[in-house]
C-alpha cells in the first residue's frame, strides 16, 4: 500500500517507468489464486496512464500490458485500450496494436473481435510500423483477413517499408504454393530490395 499511496500518484516519467517493472514483478494473487484487493487500485491507475496525454507513457503502459497473466486485471482496461488506435501518434497505435494481439492470443475472450478490429485498423492506417504490427497480428489471428487485405493492395508492394514486406514475404511463405510464391516475386521485380529478401527467405524452397 506504501506504494500506491506515495508512489503511484507521482507524474515523473522515470518512475512511472520503475512502477512498470515494479508491477510486472511482484505478485499480484494470493496463494490460492484469488487478486489482491489493492491490485483494483493499480488497475485504476493503468486506465488512467492508458488516457494520459502524454504519448511515452500511454505507450509503455500498453507495452507493459502485453507481460500481464491476470484476466481479471485486463478485462476493466479493454475499452481504453481500444481507443488508443485512434491516438494522434503512431508510438500509441503501433503498441495498442501490439497489446489487442497478445490479450487475444493469451485471453481471447477479453476481446473476440479482434481480428475483424485489427482489420478495419489496417485498412486506415498509414504509419508503416502500424501497418506491420497490425499485419503480423492478422497473419497468426485471422489469415484469410491477411490476405485479402494483401489482395486489395499488391500493386502498392513496392512501396511499403522494409518491415512491412518482410512480414508479407512470412504470409506467403505459409499460405502459398512454390508457383504462388515465384508469381508474386514476379509482381514486385521492380522493387530489388524486396525482391532480395524474398528470394533469401526462401532459398530452402
Amino acid at each position: 500500500m506504501t506504494v500506491i499511496r506515495f508512489v503511484m500518484p507521482l507524474e515523473d516519467h522515470t518512475i512511472k517507468k520503475l512502477l512498470l517493472v515494479f508491477w510486472e514483478i511482484v505478485p499480484k494473487t494470493t496463494s490460492d489464486g484469488k487478486l489482491l484487493q489493492q491490485m483494483i487500485l493499480v488497475c485504476d491507475a493503468y486506465r488512467k496512464d492508458l488516457s494520459h496525454p502524454n504519448e511515452f507513457i500511454r505507450g509503455s503502459t500498453l507495452r507493459f500490458l502485453c507481460k500481464l497473466k491476470e484476466p481479471e486485471l485486463l478485462e476493466p482496461l479493454m475499452p481504453t485500450i481500444r481507443t488508443c488506435l485512434e491516438h494522434r501518434h503512431s508510438y500509441v497505435r503501433r503498441n495498442a496494436v501490439l497489446a489487442i494481439f497478445t490479450i487475444y492470443k493469451n485471453f481471447d475472450f477479453l476481446i473476440p473481435d479482434a481480428p475483424e478490429l485489427i482489420s478495419n485498423f489496417l485498412e486506415g492506417e498509414q504509419d508503416m510500423s502500424c501497418k506491420r504490427n497490425a499485419f503480423m497480428m492478422l497473419i497468426h489471428a485471422d489469415q484469410e483477413r491477411a490476405l485479402n487485405y494483401l489482395s486489395t493492395c499488391i500493386d502498392q508492394v513496392n512501396s511499403f517499408g522494409d518491415i512491412l514486406q518482410l512480414v508479407i514475404v512470412e504470409l506467403i511463405y505459409k499460405v502459398s504454393t512454390g508457383l504462388e510464391k515465384f508469381l508474386f516475386i514476379l509482381k514486385v521485380r521492380d522493387a530489388l530490395s524486396f525482391q532480395h529478401k524474398v528470394l533469401h527467405s526462401l532459398r530452402a524452397i
